[in-house]
Parts: structure tokens; C-alpha cells; sequence
């Protein structure tokens, strides 16, 4: 028996030996007919012969498997970035339509076909693919932030709204309480959207309604307090107007230079102005205790003048631009300079002056601090990445 054993077992080791040495040969031909087929292919593409890649592509969508789906995938979102917007739309309808490959690729493949509708300008199509994906319960918070995009795109507050209580509604059942946050914000910014289009048709109170709802919605957001504050005042109603202000400065202090002037109105008409204001005085006094913009610092200076004269007024002119300096401030501080300049003089300071006012009205006031976009008007949504809250006020010596 042992000596049978013995002779046994260099036969299976050689057995063994040469059955490594085949599969290893059926392995390393599959391998290496699996990269011949993968480089042709990437050949074709990067010498944009589109008809080869086309055959060589399509040919072997029979072929199918989860695997190469992923790739197949990658290379529609390629003919996309790159133009071929078509070919990419072909290649994910025929994805879509292998049910064999289970729902994740099939969704997978849903998302891009719309945003390849997106790309091409096919809005309709796009949305009604979003849509569906949504309807299916799959990728449903990339639909979800697809279509508000799409909707914000297109300015229709009311359907982005209704995909952001949805996609709400998602991040709460995930207890994302971050992502739910962000939601209410942009919601939020939806509803003061609404308002701002109900308010210059006529429409006062529903306006109203609307910025009540946003701030219901996210509680100490600056843009629904602004709007009311600015209501207040077209209404005269001067104590309410400042109770917005003041939360629009805790919401946002940056947005002072903004609402400064009508702030300083508000607080001025609290009184006559032959009486004592404690509030605008105790206001006059906060600001002068602090660095401030170059907005806030003219429109404080004009409000100084018009109660304690032009001298108490120049005073705070000349500390605030000491803290703080600007090309604003030393045009003010130029502008002094002319009328008490002697008059051999007064021309060379005139020039310096006039060009100063050449270079400010090349800066521009505000900056997207996520895709550094410029302009001179207040956005709350960047009109060139789309961002939300991320046109600011440029402060420093070339701004505010």
C-alpha cells in the first residue's frame, strides 16, 4: 500500500504541474487577446477615426457584461466632455436596454443618457429622464440635485421647490442632517426667489407670505430678512424695517456695505429730526468703534454732517480711512483736497482725482469665491457657476 502511495504522488504533481502550465496558457492568451482588443480600440479613439470606433464599440455591445459596462459607461461620458454628444446618447440608450445587467447599470446609464439630453439642449428630455430616475427609487439623490440644477437653470422656483422637499425628505430617512440643512437653505432662496417675481407684479402680500415661508424654512437666513426690511421701509414701518436690518448683520455681517443707507434712513426717521435719537446716535457710535467698508464709512459721514456738521463729520472720515484704506477712501480724501487746495494746485489735485475715478470704475465690486466670477451687482445666485451666497463684497484696499 505504501509503496502504491509512493508511486502515486509524483503522478498528481506532475498532473498538477501540467494542468497549472495550460490554464495558465488559456489565461494568459485571454489576457493577452483582452489587451490586443483594448488597445486597437483606444487606437481608433485617439486618432478620432469615429466610423472604426463606432464599429468597434457597437459590434460588441452583444457581448455585454457588468464589467465592461462600466467602461462602455466611462467612454459615453468621454463622447460627451469631448462634443460627440449623439454617439454618447447612442451608446447609453443601448446600455439602458440590456436589462440583463441589472438595475445599478441600468440607472447608471439613465443618469448619463440625461445629462447627455442636458448637454445637447434637449431640456424636455432631459427632465423626463431625470424624472423617471427619480420614479424609479434609484440614483434618486442625484436626480434629485440634477433637476433642481435644471429647474434653477430655467428660473422655475415653484417645480425646484417641489424636487427639493423631495430630495428634503430623502436626507431626513438617511438622518443626513447636514444635507437636509443645505436643502432648507436653498429652499429657502427659492421661496424669496418667488417672492422677488410676486412683489414686482404687484403682488405685495403674497410676496410678504412667501418670505415668512423662507424664513420658516431655514430660521436666520439673511436674503428673507433683507426683503422684509425693505418692505418695512416702502411701508414706513421704520422699527420693523430696523429689527430685519439687525438680523440681516448677525445673518451676514458682510452685507453691511448693502444695506447701510437704508439702515441709516430707517434709523432716522424713528425720530423728527429737530429731536434726539438714541438709537441712531448709539448706531453712529458702534460703527465708529469698529473697521469698516468704504460704503459704510460714506454713508455714516453724510448721515454725521447732516446732525453735528461738516467738521465732526471730516474727523470720523480721517480716523475711519486711517483704519481702514482704500482707492475709495483716498478719492474722498482727494475730493477734500480741491476745494481747500491752493489755486495753483487745484488742477494738479483735479488730475489726480479724475484718475482715480478711472480706476475704480474698472474694479468691479463683487467676487464668486467659488469660481471667482465678477461684477458690480449683488447675485445670491453666481450667474456663472450657479452657486448660492457666493457673491461677495470685494473688501480691501481695491474694493470695499
Amino acid at each position: 500500500m505504501l509503496d502504491l502511495l509512493w508511486f502515486l504522488l509524483p503522478v498528481a504533481a506532475a498532473g498538477g504541474w501540467f494542468g497549472a502550465r495550460r490554464s495558465a496558457a488559456k489565461s494568459h492568451d485571454a489576457f493577452w487577446d483582452h489587451a490586443q482588443n483594448f488597445h486597437k480600440g483606444l487606437n481608433v479613439l485617439l486618432n478620432e477615426q469615429t466610423d472604426k470606433t463606432d464599429e468597434v464599440l457597437f459590434a460588441n455591445l452583444g457581448d455585454l457584461n457588468r464589467d465592461t459596462a462600466e467602461t462602455h459607461l466611462a467612454l459615453g461620458n468621454f463622447f460627451r466632455r469631448r462634443g460627440e454628444v449623439n454617439r454618447a446618447i447612442h451608446l447609453h440608450q443601448q446600455l439602458m436596454e440590456k436589462k440583463e445587467l441589472g438595475e445599478a447599470i441600468q440607472a447608471a446609464a439613465r443618469y448619463e443618457l440625461a445629462r447627455d439630453y442636458e448637454s445637447a439642449g434637449l431640456l424636455d428630455r432631459s427632465e423626463e429622464t431625470f424624472q423617471a430616475l427619480l420614479d424609479s427609487g434609484l440614483r434618486a439623490e442625484d436626480a434629485c440635485r440634477s433637476l433642481m440644477q435644471l429647474y434653477e437653470r430655467g428660473r422655475d422656483w415653484e417645480q425646484a421647490g417641489k424636487i427639493a422637499q423631495q430630495a428634503l425628505t430623502l436626507a431626513t430617512s438617511a438622518g443626513d442632517a447636514e444635507r437636509a440643512d443645505q436643502l432648507r437653505y436653498r429652499m429657502a432662496h427659492y421661496q424669496c426667489e418667488l417672492a422677488e417675481e410676486a412683489r414686482q407684479t404687484g403682488y405685495a402680500d403674497e410676496a410678504q407670505h412667501l418670505l415668512v415661508q423662507a424664513n420658516d424654512t431655514y430660521p436666520g437666513g439673511a436674503r428673507a430678512q433683507l426683503q422684509l426690511a425693505q418692505f418695512a421701509c416702502d411701508l414706513g414701518q421704520w422699527e420693523k424695517a430696523v429689527e430685519h436690518f439687525e438680523q440681516v448683520e448677525n445673518a451676514q455681517p458682510k452685507l453691511l456695505p448693502d444695506i447701510i443707507e437704508p439702515w441709516l434712513k430707517a434709523l432716522s426717521e424713528l425720530q423728527p429730526a429737530d429731536e434726539d435719537n438714541p438709537a441712531l446716535e448709539g448706531f453712529i457710535e458702534k460703527i465708529a468703534a469698529r473697521r469698516n467698508a468704504y460704503s459704510v464709512i460714506r454713508a455714516t459721514r453724510q448721515v454725521i454732517a447732516q446732525r453735528k456738521g461738516q467738521d465732526a463729520a471730516n474727523r470720523f472720515f480721517k480716523d475711519q480711512i486711517l483704519q481702514r484704506p482704500s482707492l475709495k477712501g483716498l478719492r474722498d480724501w482727494v475730493s477734500d483736497q480741491i476745494e481747500i487746495a491752493p489755486s495753483s494746485e487745484r488742477e494738479k489735485v483735479q488730475v489726480i482725482r479724475t484718475l482715480l475715478d478711472e480706476v475704480i470704475e474698472d474694479k468691479a465690486q463683487y467676487q464668486c469665491t467659488s469660481c471667482g466670477f465678477k461684477g458690480n451687482q449683488l447675485h445670491w445666485r453666481c450667474p456663472s457657476c450657479g452657486s448660492w451666497d457666493t457673491v461677495q463684497t470685494i473688501i480691501g484696499a481695491e474694493g470695499e
